[in-house]
């Protein structure tokens, strides 16, 4: 995996799907719906880049931005514990006293849709990025530590690719099993 760079795996920004930030998010859901029905992608995009009224990419919006923005009561939570957030028992406290996930869902989802993309839409610090030519494991690094996903790709400081998760993983899965075929057939000879 070492001969491996990010570029090697990133999805070029051109091909990724972009939003304006005043887009609402019910027009981003309808453009992520249209663009994975268009180009039968094998993994269709779930998270959206976001640029300004020049094309220039300032952040992104994922699964998780929208979720927890359509309860948010979950800033409050962070807000007061964010260490402990994981915990199971403070998870299930904050639950209840939250009131979290109380509305129905049609309601969350209609509050949401019109709430524009700036507003929910997650902008990277500079040492969230990364290279094209990082080797993988920085970004794996990064995955391991908790780094917003996506992880923005730059060089020379303009964003030019997406690097996601499952791709890395694929890499990862196809390496460990061309490992375990290599050591297989050493102990058969």
């Amino acid at each position: 995996m070492e001969n491996f760079k990010v570029k090697d795996l990133m999805i070029p920004v051109k091909e990724y799907s972009r939003i304006k930030k005043s887009t609402t998010v019910s027009q981003a859901m309808l453009k992520l719906v249209k663009e994975g029905t268009d180009k039968h992608l094998p993994h269709p995009h779930r998270d959206l880049l976001v640029e300004d009224e020049t094309g220039k990419i300032i952040g992104k919006v994922t699964i998780l931005d929208i979720f927890s923005h359509m309860e948010p009561a979950y800033f409050k939570v962070l807000e007061k514990n964010p260490k402990a957030f994981l915990d199971k028992s403070y998870v299930q406290k904050v639950f209840k006293d939250f009131n979290l996930w109380s509305e129905p869902l049609k309601n969350l989802c209609r509050n949401i849709s019109k709430v524009k993309i700036e507003d929910i839409m997650y902008t990277p610090d500079q040492n969230e990025f990364i290279s094209e030519e990082d080797n993988l494991d920085k970004p794996l690094h990064a995955y391991i530590t908790g780094v917003h996903q996506p992880i923005l790709v730059q060089k020379d400081g303009e964003v030019t690719g997406v690097l996601r998760l499952g791709d890395v993983f694929e890499k990862v899965r196809d390496s460990i099993l061309s490992c375990e075929i290599a050591t297989t057939d050493k102990i058969k000879e």
